[in-house]
């Protein structure tokens, strides 16, 4: 009897949950979130709303989820699906059908201190000589995470291997992930990333070379973020530069990666202060 009683409250509380909408009420200037469609169990008034913006993830997929102006970089609140492509042509009639007269309600209610530029007087993620902004490393993370993948990685190449002497796929994709993944993360952490206001350049580089980098900020195509999650767990968010090629392509760059909504927030307004000021 209470396995039943738990499975039907499982089955109410799905039900309940797929009949959630997001209703944003026009006359009274407020977003509600409501439980079963009629239950509202949040809301925010259009005055805190910043933007509805996509949020990538690593597979490629994007959602459309509404920030507030003191959080703009958080969780968030989804309000759509998810979509594959940029040219999805759901995703396109989303935007022109409810993004964009929603934001032309929320433009009502902002005021001119929401988007005030803030000065950055010191810079907290960035190592400052002259007019090179280079972004900080914790390298002995990087070091000590990566020697430990290393070491696991050879141990498996001995008679005396935890997982045996097989080549099976998982066997072969463990050691590759170990033994090439360990000596990567080590020289991730002393891969520079700098921003030189002089010549107006941001380069990437390493001792090795591989995958040195250099882009203009005159090619400088915004800034997006990209929330990670593994096993549906929240996992950080990296910030990723964009740059528009001459070819009219795009080419990415990642910058850092953060747990904290703070500080991603922070690290962008770092950003846009060296490269638009």
């Amino acid at each position: 009897m209470t396995l039943l009683i738990v499975l039907i409250a499982i089955i109410v509380v799905f039900i309940g949950w797929g009949g959630t909408f997001i209703e944003f009420d026009i006359s009274a200037g407020i977003m509600r979130k409501k439980l079963f469609g009629f239950l509202s169990f949040g809301s925010i008034p259009f005055s805190k709303i910043y933007a509805i913006s996509p949020v990538s993830n690593l597979i490629g997929s994007y959602k459309y989820r509404v920030f507030k102006k003191d959080d703009r970089y958080g969780k968030g609140i989804l309000i759509s699906c998810a979509y594959g492509k940029p040219d999805d042509e759901n995703a396109i009639a989303f935007v022109e059908e409810v993004i964009k007269p929603i934001h032309h309600y929320l433009e009502a209610y902002d005021k001119p201190e929401d988007f005030k530029p803030i000065s950055i007087e010191s810079y907290e993620f960035f190592d400052v000589t002259g007019s090179s902004y280079t972004i900080k490393k914790k390298r002995i993370g990087s070091i000590v995470f990566g020697l430990i993948l290393f070491c696991i990685g050879i141990h498996e190449l001995t008679p005396d291997a935890w997982l045996g002497q097989d080549l099976s796929i998982g066997r072969i994709c463990f050691l590759l992930f170990t033994i090439i993944g360990g000596p990567a993360i080590i020289l991730a952490g002393f891969t520079e990333v700098t921003f030189d206001k002089s010549s107006r350049l941001l380069t990437r580089t390493n001792p090795l070379g591989l995958g040195n980098k250099s882009y203009s900020f005159n090619d400088f195509n915004g800034v997006q973020t990209v929330r990670k999650s593994t096993n549906l767990i929240y996992s950080g968010t990296d910030v990723q530069a964009y740059f528009l090629r001459s070819d009219s392509k795009q080419e990415v760059i990642v910058l850092q990666s953060f747990f904290s909504a703070r500080k991603v927030e922070r690290f962008i307004l770092e950003i846009n202060s060296i490269i638009i000021n």
